[in-house]
């Protein structure tokens, strides 16, 4: 009788995600995605033949091979002439959605009435890992090497010859889309050897090795790759790898670390269960526990090598890797469900849905002000692109060393971007109408002294913060507001991200409202040329309907020191 009212509100949690993420999504390539138009420009230009094209599909770039999202991109340069970041994000939310199909499947073997998975698209479906449902080729990686790796788990569970062939099939493209999916074969070894299935072990390995000799051939390490500092660093990183599902709150280092051990420990029961396959003839593990516990193998491996490489630049929490967190947590519920029946209790179930539902929407408060800041972000650069032929999202240098490949590529059309959300004579009448504003914006400007941990020390970076905690006031949840600045030498006009801050917990709760009143926009020592800049900020709603409110001051710009007048 339940059933369906559960299946609908699972549904509508998965729904509801899949419409925040795309309707943030920009087709924009930031940062990392460039790679996807350096290689479609490269193996373009008729003069690279087979033996170049394999060269660059393989070429290692931060560590990694991304063959299959290098294919995919290709292959839409193909059919369509361009590359669409859009399109790649919404492969990323789908293959999300089935990574947790795969964990449902593994719920029904528990024979439980669906009301019991209502907790688990609370724990899921939530912006924790905005950087993979936002962003197109860090997206691309992980949840496709994660939706390979349960693929393989799925078919090595048929225990068949031909389905462990297509297995292996689906590590060897983990492998070749992001370096961790190399970690997927000892997973599938895992649950093989809980099965004490030898043989298939043993042909696994033998295909991980000859996927790693592929993969180190012409490998080159990046910058990202060191020892940790000690070993307590090491053992932080690795449980808050696992645990940091629970890093929305204070103490987010420690609160995670604690909860991932907590999680790890729990995993480790269910293995000892699952080994006692090797002292009597019958394993007293349940249906799908296996396939949980050769998930979270991948995680645990995965969690230890990133701690061993990569916690010398701190702790493992962020928001990339976060989607095993995830995973980790919703495996954790359904495990406890599964074999304590204190969790099977009606009131119990009450408030573990309370408190999923609870968390989620908490997600959706801490996170929802950086993703909607990201979609302003790329909106802004898509003028700026179009009109200056620069970009803010990223640091100068990243452009400027990208330059031989995304001009020529934007100039042919593979580099497509959608209209900006205004043009530029359309802006410069919009700063010819408007007088200067006679009304105190307030606004005010700050330097921040930022360091930034790299490979061989620290560097330190200058930023400044032009804001107003006042003006305009407050933008609906849904519109994007903007900082528009106009060189009064060269009349050239840019446009920044200035969403203002978000409200207090209790105030949304009261009031409704998302944001604040006023602005904020970040700006990096060497975005702007010297120059006077007059500033006005640009509010544009989700139909289209803009409105723009010419500040009060004037930005100087001098050698990287900014200053209002």
């Amino acid at each position: 009788m339940l059933r369906f009212p559960a299946g609908f509100v699972i549904c509508l949690v998965v729904f509801l995600n899949l419409f925040y993420n795309y309707f943030f999504s920009v087709n924009f390539p930031f940062q990392d995605d460039f790679l996807l138009i350096q290689f479609v420009e490269t193996v373009t230009q008729g003069k690279v033949g087979f033996t170049g094209f394999v060269k660059e599909l393989f070429r290692t770039f931060n560590d990694h091979k991304a063959v299959v999202p290098r294919l995919i991109a290709f292959t839409e340069y193909k059919i369509t002439g361009h590359l669409n970041f859009r399109f790649y994000i919404v492969l990323v939310l789908l293959n999300i959605t089935y990574i947790f199909y795969f964990v449902y499947l593994q719920f029904r073997k528990t024979r439980l009435p669906l009301y019991y998975f209502i907790p688990v698209p609370f724990l899921f479906f939530h912006p924790l890992y905005h950087e993979i449902s936002g962003w197109a080729l860090n997206g691309m990686q992980h949840s496709f090497l994660t939706a390979f790796t349960v693929t393989a788990i799925l078919l090595a569970s048929k225990r068949t010859h031909t389905a462990l062939a297509g297995a292996l099939l689906c590590c060897f493209l983990a492998t070749f889309t992001h370096g961790n999916g190399i970690l997927s074969f000892p997973a599938v070894i895992f649950y093989f050897l809980c099965f004490k299935d030898f043989k298939k072990a043993t042909v696994t390995t033998v295909v991980m090795l000859i996927s790693l000799g592929i993969y180190l051939a012409g490998y080159e390490s990046g910058q990202a790759v060191k020892l940790p500092t000690s070993i307590a660093v090491f053992f932080t990183s690795l449980f808050a790898f696992v645990g940091s599902g629970v890093s929305l709150w204070e103490h987010p280092i420690l609160v995670s670390a604690i909860w991932g051990a907590v999680i790890t420990a729990f995993m480790a029961f269910l293995f000892v269960k699952a080994s006692g396959i090797y002292f009597q003839e019958k394993t007293t593990v349940k249906p799908g526990t296996i396939e949980l516990l050769t998930l979270f193998a991948f995680i645990f491996i995965t969690s230890t090598v990133i701690a061993l490489f990569r916690s010398w630049m701190g702790t493992t929490i962020a928001s990339r890797f976060q989607i095993y967190a995830a995973l980790s947590m919703v495996m954790f519920y359904i495990l406890l469900v599964y074999y304590f029946p204190v969790f099977r209790r009606k009131a119990v179930l009450f408030v573990i849905t309370g408190l999923s539902v609870f968390y989620c929407a908490y997600s959706y408060y801490m996170y929802s002000d950086v993703v909607a800041g990201k979609k302003s972000i790329y909106l802004a650069d898509v003028y700026n692109w179009k009109y200056n032929r620069n970009m803010f999202s990223v640091e100068k240098t990243i452009v400027r060393n990208g330059n031989f490949y995304l001009l020529p590529a934007y100039d042919k059309g593979s580099l497509k971007l959608p209209d900006p959300v205004a043009g530029k004579k359309q802006l410069d009448s919009m700063f010819t109408a408007s007088e200067k504003s006679d009304s105190d914006y307030s606004i005010f400007l700050e330097d921040w002294q930022v360091e930034r941990v790299v490979r061989d020390g620290k560097e330190h970076l200058h930023y400044h913060f032009l804001a107003s905690n006042d003006q305009p006031e407050r933008m609906r949840f849904s519109d994007n507001r903007f900082l528009v600045l106009k060189d009064s030498s060269s009349g050239r006009i840019y446009m920044m991200n200035a969403n203002p801050k978000k409200e207090g917990r209790k105030h949304i709760i009261t009031s409704g409202n998302y944001y604040k009143n006023g602005f904020n926009a970040v700006i990096r020592e060497n975005d702007l040329d010297n120059g006077i800049y007059k500033l006005a900020v640009l509010d544009v709603k989700n139909a289209g309907k803009m409105a723009f409110f010419k500040l009060d001051k004037e930005l100087s710009v001098k050698n990287g020191s900014l200053f209002l007048k």
